[in-house]
């Protein structure tokens, strides 16, 4: 019977809900995190006999660095000495505590840490250098500062880090960044320039409801039609149930070549599969439309204000790839979904369009999708984990060597799978069908990608795994045949006998009852045997899958009645006995013959 899949009415809320939980979860992971650079990442696993870094601290050699940065976004990095054992610092400096004193002396030149001092001006803010014991020192200075502000001090660990010539050519590049950099932070923290900044965000906020109320309708309207689309496809399997069925109580087996209402029923129900597929897809794209829209949005406004620049990089970001990753992922699961229910489509159409290819066909589709949906998945979480670098390279091997061990463990299991997969898409049989594996026949009950399980004569249920199947004789596909063998006397007349086996064929290919199981009698009728016991005669009749038992037990039924009208004796064992010449009184015998 066609079942069409219903997709679960509540998709829209448990996909909300799981987008949701994902910008929750990743924003916890950062709020808790301590602050560093903009792409999200966790502590690197520690390493036997090494301490691990801090984060945005990497160690060169005998150096580390730390970034130093401004509104999310780094300026340059600092080095100093390696430091082995953090938790016993002596008179040593980490260089991450250093980065920090650098970023807490650009923090304080702004309005909001000036404890109500003038504000800088942006224009006449200027940032110099001054050697102290012959190191640079950069300033702040500025016609609202009382005096020039300490900004940092240029070491040689600074020097050796970037190969400069000098520690005076490194301050003077540090110079140049934070001249540009200082005074359009200071600008951008100005009170007019903060409302031109609310007034873009409240323009965003407005411009992204109103286009996420738009998407909205339109899903909405598309959803309505996905839902006529499942009526008519429900309608479609329900006529083709019938059509079937009424086959069935006629004895015709459901065919649609021999069936064009059938047929057009079966491709209508594809034709049907391949909209819902479509309309599914727009849809999905509507829905990550909205997502997308929010998440930019929100990104766009808190970029707008400084204050919130890091914040909103440190936690829209990591939201933002998993989000397009998500949509990347799932837009390429559903194209091979189109693509898949195309080809299976085509594939089809050269097919006989029966109930049970349909439902092989189905299945067929499902497991081309299910296998691909693990690898498209399993691909996009590597690629969003190693791009937050959530996950390094050891991890990675290492779940390597685990699905390497595991494959070998249940190697069993996946060649039960594969030679699963094979048997349904080669089509060697089906459930219904009767076949002989081995010294094993029975007719198919269940077939899986796992096991296949047979009923046997004797009414016992037997279990064979795929991956033992390696030859199988499939004696109801498409058609069945009955081999009769009949043996008659030796004294009989051939050709009668022969004649009588057709008569007897040909009423029964005629009969009401019987004619629709019958395909062809003439295929096959003649002597096959002479031996000592008579003539064997053998025919073959041609039936529908399944019926062969049948038709050949009412053919031996008929063929009796008919033997006897005719006076023709079945054939038995001949013996002869033989006597010596030499015994007299056994010579007065005679000699018996028996048939």
């Amino acid at each position: 019977m066609l079942k069409p899949r219903f997709w679960p009415l509540n998709r829209r809320r448990r996909s909300l809900l799981l987008a949701s939980l994902t910008l929750l979860a990743v924003a916890t992971i950062q709020l808790v995190r301590p602050s560093g650079p903009a792409v999200a990442q966790f502590l690197p696993l520690p390493v036997p006999g090494d301490e691990p870094l801090p984060v945005n601290v990497e160690r060169r050699g005998t150096l580390e660095s730390a970034g130093v940065q401004l509104d999310g976004q780094e300026l340059f990095r600092v080095a100093s000495p390696v430091v082995l054992n953090r938790a016993e610092v002596g008179t040593q400096l980490p260089v991450e505590v250093r980065a920090r004193q650098i970023e807490a002396n650009l923090r304080r030149l702004f309005p909001a840490d000036q404890a109500g001092g003038t504000p800088l001006n942006p224009e006449t803010l200027e940032v110099v250098i001054q050697t102290i014991d012959n190191y640079p020192v950069l300033f702040a200075q500025d016609a609202g500062l009382a005096q020039p502000r300490v900004l940092l001090t240029v070491t040689d660990t600074d020097a050796q880090y970037h190969v400069a010539s000098s520690k005076q050519v490194l301050a003077e590049e540090w110079q140049e960044i934070l001249q540009q950099e200082l005074p359009q932070a200071v600008a951008q923290r100005q009170p007019e320039a903060q409302r031109e900044q609310f007034i873009a965000a409240v323009q965003v906020v407005a411009a992204t409801l109103v286009l996420s109320l738009m998407l909205f309708a339109l899903r909405v309207g598309l959803g309505r039609f996905e839902q006529r689309l499942h009526q008519r496809r429900t309608a479609e399997s329900a006529l083709i149930d019938a059509q079937i069925h009424q086959a069935r109580e006629f004895g015709q087996a459901p065919h649609g070549h021999q069936d064009p209402q059938l047929r057009h029923g079966l491709y209508q129900h594809l034709r049907l599969e391949h909209q819902l597929q479509a309309v599914r897809l727009v849809r999905w794209l509507l829905f990550w439309g909205i997502v997308s829209l929010g998440a930019i949005s929100l990104a766009y406004s808190l970029n707008l204000f400084p204050q919130t620049r890091q914040f909103a990089q440190t936690i829209v970001l990591a939201p933002v790839v998993i989000l397009l990753t998500w949509f990347v992922v799932g837009l390429s699961d559903r194209l091979i979904n189109l693509a898949v229910d195309r080809f299976i489509q085509k594939y089809a159409k050269g097919q006989p369009m029966t109930s049970t290819n349909l439902q092989r066909i189905h299945t067929i589709a499902q497991v081309i999708k299910g296998v691909k949906t693990v690898v498209v998945y399993i691909i996009g979480l590597i690629w969003v984990l190693q791009w937050l670098n959530l996950v390094p390279g050891s991890v990675l091997a290492l779940g390597t060597l685990v699905a390497l061990v595991l494959s070998f463990a249940a190697q069993n299991l996946v060649k039960d799978l594969v030679n699963g997969f094979l048997i349904l898409l080669e089509d060697q049989f089906r459930i219904g069908d009767v076949i002989k594996v081995g010294d094993i026949d029975g007719f198919v009950e269940n077939l899986n990608l796992r096991v296949t399980q047979l009923r046997n004569p004797a009414g016992e249920l037997i279990t064979l795994p795929n991956s033992s199947i390696d030859h199988v004789r499939n004696m109801t596909r498409h058609w069945s045949r009955a081999t009769l063998d009949v043996e008659v006397a030796y004294t009989t007349d051939v050709n009668h006998a022969l004649a009588v086996m057709r008569e007897t064929a040909d009423e029964l290919a005629a009969d009401p009852e019987w004619g629709p199981k019958i395909l062809d009698t003439r295929e096959f009728l003649g002597v096959q045997e002479i031996s000592h016991s008579g003539i064997l005669i053998r025919i073959w009749i041609k039936t529908v899958p399944l019926k062969q038992w049948l038709v050949g037990m009412e053919f031996r039924r008929r063929l009796k009645m008919a033997l006897d009208r005719h006076r023709i004796a079945i054939g038995s064992p001949r013996q002869v006995w033989l006597h010596d010449d030499s015994e007299v009184a056994e010579s007065s015998r005679p000699t018996y013959s028996l048939d």
